[in-house]
């Protein structure tokens, strides 16, 4: 297995590491590459993937890709406010779209963690948290 890990503990990992993971995949350095569905699409549509090259072989159980996660200590008109702000941004607002593109998102929903188990299984799996929590950051092979 090989990782491809792009801006991990910014936020987690982006779109670049699964467009180096295609890439791979199409230069035959791997043999298979984890993407979400969205991306495979877009990636089919510019030419990363072209088309009729890959084929998806499995699929995870759904999971929320993009969230965020306050303290316990955060202050609660602090944390409404905030999921105030997220709720009011409209995809039409040209000035809030393209912070909605960057996280390929129409819109905010309220959270939920009823998908998180097979994530965290997932997670754990692959030894993603170092012993003291930390986000392991080298690209790892296997």
């Amino acid at each position: 297995m090989r990782r491809f890990d792009v801006l991990c503990g910014k936020h987690g990992d982006h779109i670049g590491g699964e467009r180096d993971a295609a890439r791979a995949l199409m230069a035959g350095e791997v043999e298979a590459s984890c993407m979400i569905d969205g991306n495979h699409l877009a990636f089919g549509l510019d030419g990363t993937l072209p088309a009729g090259a890959t084929r998806i072989i499995a699929r995870t159980e759904l999971y929320d890709h993009c969230n965020f996660t306050t303290s316990p200590d955060a202050p609660q008109p602090a944390i409404d406010r905030f999921v105030e702000l997220l709720m009011a941004m409209k995809w039409d607002d040209p000035k809030v779209r393209p912070l909605l593109e960057l996280e390929g998102l129409k819109k905010w929903k309220p959270g939920r963690t009823e998908f998180y188990p097979a994530l965290a299984a997932a997670v754990d799996e692959q030894g993603f948290y170092g012993q003291d929590g930390s986000i392991l950051r080298a690209d790892y092979r296997y």
